[in-house]
């Protein structure tokens, strides 16, 4: 079998992500570069990667009857998972082609007994059809299961945002995400660029939620020239969101506590006017993070604006002293459940132990950098999730510990008509198909 087959390949992929923790997203693009797919090689691989990992509770309540007890290697139930995503989900591939392939896998990954009892799998798979999830009584298991999403995220959503809410909101996540990215406003305006990338991606558009977003209903756009030559750069149209909530002023000296790998950096920094003083220090504890912020300043054209650091944010204060920055952002290490539909693999990673303890860490970090920020300035807290003690509850602490601080609404540059949050802004994942955001904007006032 060719080494470079979009099955065999969707399996090693899918075997790497679940056993070593790798992000899917950035998995799928090094494949595809490595492997020089054709663009509809890299649909088809992008496609059963994400499907089998968005769907993983579905495809193994599928699987059970005919698997049994049976011990599977990690990569064979892969194998088996991507198998039935395609015969259940994709009806334009011939199922002659997936047995086929399948089998070839088994056999060059394992042995012929292997490869005979895929096969086995599979046509009783097709002769006998696959079991009916709206059977399952219990509601939470059976929406759990029909979403592939952990009964404690179930559970928890339910609490938090109704059983209507959180059904839309889980019914959503596993629509294939769109391909989504920033215009460098400092050289092409957005526009321009739709019209460039129209050739090879006839369907990109304006964003209407991010005024310097572009959209796509799939497709590479980080590997476009635009990319490489810093036109554009790779961010969800809820993060764009981010950086203009600090309303940025062209001289303002700019802390962003949590940075890598520097989307929002540069988004920042394209406010900055370096001849007026404008600059943003960004920040992260570990060195090859730091390098990727500044990897991507220098792509795009930003670097004038841009100091990259390594240091524990927590840190902040002594570092730089008191009152040093007009605005500071602190993007800060969450669950990450607002990107269930992008990086569906977080939703088997995360714990309701891993909510509990991260709150703690978002506490510490705002506590630090808060004494950093000037009288009159601006702190913005966001994260990439949708629980409430993440994000709403955090701030409403901080805000008891530092009356220093007020909560002011938070700006927007086109009006944002879904919120669940006011003054802060909660952007859930069914609103706009984007990523799940919060951003809650803080004003120091002595």
């Amino acid at each position: 079998m060719d080494k470079n087959n979009v099955r065999l390949l969707a399996v090693n992929v899918l075997a790497r992500v679940g056993g070593r923790g790798g992000y899917s997203n950035l998995t799928v693009d090094s494949t595809i570069r490595q492997a020089h797919l054709s663009a509809r090689d890299a649909a088809l691989l992008t496609n059963i990667v994400y499907g089998v990992i968005q769907h993983q509770l579905t495809l193994d309540y599928y699987l059970a009857p005919f698997v049994g007890r049976r011990e599977l290697e990690p990569w064979v139930r892969q194998l088996l998972r991507t198998a039935i995503y395609q015969m259940h989900y994709l009806d334009k591939i011939p199922e002659r082609a997936i047995f086929f392939d399948s089998t070839e896998i088994a056999k060059q990954k394992g042995h012929a007994g292997l490869a005979k009892f895929v096969t086995a799998i599979l046509r009783n798979v097709q002769r006998k059809g696959l079991r009916d999830v709206s059977a399952i009584q219990d509601p939470v298991k059976r929406l759990s299961i029909a979403t592939s999403v952990p009964e404690w995220i179930v559970n928890k959503l339910f609490d938090q945002w109704g059983e209507l809410e959180a059904t839309a909101l889980l019914n959503s996540i596993n629509s294939a995400p769109r391909a989504s990215a920033r215009v460098n406003r400092t050289m092409i305006q957005r526009d321009n660029l739709v019209f460039r990338l129209q050739d090879e991606f006839p369907e990109v558009r304006n964003s209407v939620l991010a005024t310097s977003g572009v959209v796509a209903p799939g497709g590479h756009l980080a590997g476009t020239p635009e990319f490489a030559d810093g036109l554009l750069t790779m961010q969800d149209e809820s993060s764009q969101l981010v950086a203009p909530s600090l309303d940025i002023q062209p001289g303002d000296q700019v802390l962003d506590a949590c940075a890598a790998p520097g989307g929002k950096t540069t988004h920042i920094a394209e406010w900055l006017d370096p001849q007026a003083g404008g600059h943003v220090t960004a920040l992260d504890l570990h060195a090859h993070k730091v390098n990727l912020i500044q990897q991507n300043a220098d792509r795009m054209h930003l670097a004038d604006r841009v100091t990259a650091q390594t240091l524990d944010a927590r840190k902040a204060v002594e570092t730089f002293g008191e009152q040093k920055f007009d605005k500071v952002l602190v993007d800060a290490p969450c669950s990450g459940l607002g990107l269930m539909r992008r990086k569906p693999e977080i939703k088997y990673d995360k714990t309701a132990d891993d909510v509990a303890n991260l709150t703690r860490v978002q506490s510490e970090i705002l506590d630090a950098v808060a004494p950093t920020v000037k009288v009159g300035g601006r702190l913005t807290y966001s994260t990439c999730t949708i629980t409430h003690e993440e994000n709403q509850d955090v701030v409403a602490a901080f805000l008891q510990r530092h009356p220093d601080f007020r909560q002011v609404t938070v700006p927007t540059l086109a009006p944002v008509t879904h919120n669940h949050a006011a003054p802060a802004l909660q952007i859930l994942p069914h609103d706009y198909g984007s990523d799940g955001f919060f951003i809650a904007s803080l004003e120091r006032v002595q």
